[in-house]
């Protein structure tokens, strides 16, 4: 059966009527207060407490590993070339041409039997060394001439051959001399005729130069207490670039005196003035500077001229004056020493020149005009 709302109404009525009936009038009940219904406030709403989110924090970006900055690059430093030491570079040619072994000189009768052998595969060149008048006067025949002073111009040594002997000669054989010690220094297979033209004719007019006369030769003092070198000095300095253009320097260098004969140099040792003296040097052998020398000389064989101690001995800036036995091989010296940048000269024809002691001179026999072939020259350029 379904409830019936109005049904349970009606019901609930007559239930009340039946109790007051029964009971009396009965008091009224007190109402139980109903508090009043407040309207309801909402709450304020509060913010549910956020979890708290640390502040972001501005990025730091890690600390790199620190690289070094590239520094602006150096270029390295070049291996520097070393210094030209031409000193050195002359010096090292004039000892390589004396322990060469080969001789300064050649005879001129040596000269003629090889030119004359029937052979003339064998013939050396020839150069002669004389001024174009005097080559023109006479000369050996097949020699050809470059004078002295334009000898070491690069277009004159072309000329000259590289695989066969040379023989250089001159007027008495001192300019020859320097002529050979330049081109051996340079490479050359070089040799000079002793005595030049003068031993190999004996025509006044073809030597065009005074020659050699023992009859009106000095005859000057000599001393045997050696002389020993004290001081060292300082080795010159050079301005050349080469070996060929130091000795052509001093081949053509205004200052030069290549050959100073003996008269000059008694005449300056004896004047008074010892401030003017030139140093001298005996270049010949140790026994024979014992047997007699120039005075005042020190001793250092022409073999041994460059050595650097033997070098370290003489003075730049003082004259220096040679001497051997003939003025060949005091000529060496002399070439080498100038060509060093030293102030030198050659004592013309050596002790030969300066005494007349044969014991003395010990290498005869002394040149005498009476021993000079006529060998045969040629005229014409």
């Amino acid at each position: 059966m379904k409830n019936h709302p109005l049904l349970s109404i009606l019901l609930v009525v007559l239930v009340a009527a039946l109790l007051s009936a029964c009971g009396g009038a009965a008091p009224e009940p007190t109402a139980t207060p109903i508090p009043p219904t407040a309207t309801p406030v909402p709450p304020t709403p509060v913010p549910p407490t956020p979890t708290p989110v640390p502040p972001t924090a501005t990025p730091v970006p890690p600390t790199p590993t620190p690289v070094p900055p590239t520094a602006t690059p150096v270029p390295p430093t070049p291996t520097p070339e070393p210094v030209s030491n031409v000193f050195e570079e002359v010096r090292l040619a004039a000892e390589a041409y004396l322990t060469s072994g080969k001789s300064p000189v050649v005879s001129a009768q040596a000269l003629f039997e090889n030119l004359n052998d029937g052979d003339d595969d064998n013939n050396p060149f020839i150069l002669s060394v004389r001024t174009p008048e005097h080559y023109a006067i006479g000369h050996i025949p097949g020699a050809v001439n470059i004078p002295l002073k334009q000898l070491l111009r690069e277009e004159n040594l072309a000329q000259l051959p590289t695989d066969r002997q040379i023989v250089v000669y001159c007027y008495t054989g001192h300019t020859g001399q320097i002529a050979t010690t330049a081109l051996a220094m340079l490479g050359y297979d070089a040799i000079n005729l002793k005595y030049g033209m003068m031993g190999w004719n004996d025509d006044p007019a073809i030597l065009a130069t005074a020659a050699y006369d023992p009859a009106s030769a000095p005859d000057y003092r000599l001393e045997t207490t050696p002389n020993t070198a004290t001081e060292t000095y300082t080795l010159p300095a050079l301005a050349a670039g080469s070996v060929r253009e130091a000795i052509d320097a001093w081949i053509n260098g205004e200052n030069t005196t290549m050959v100073t004969p003996a008269s000059a140099i008694f005449e300056n040792l004896n004047d008074g003035d010892d401030d003017n003296n030139p140093l001298i040097v005996s270049v010949r052998a140790p026994d024979h500077y014992a047997l007699g020398h120039v005075p005042g000389a020190i001793n250092i064989p022409w073999k041994e001229i460059a050595n650097p101690d033997n070098l370290a001995k003489l003075p730049a800036d003082q004259p220096i004056a040679a001497y051997c036995y003939t003025g060949h091989t005091g000529q060496v010296a002399t070439t080498i020493l100038g060509a060093l940048g030293y102030n030198v000269t050659n004592i013309k024809f050596g002790m030969m020149g300066w005494s007349l002691d044969d014991a003395v001179l010990a290498q005869l026999p002394r040149f005498s005009p009476d021993l000079v072939p006529d060998y045969p020259t040629q005229a014409g350029e």
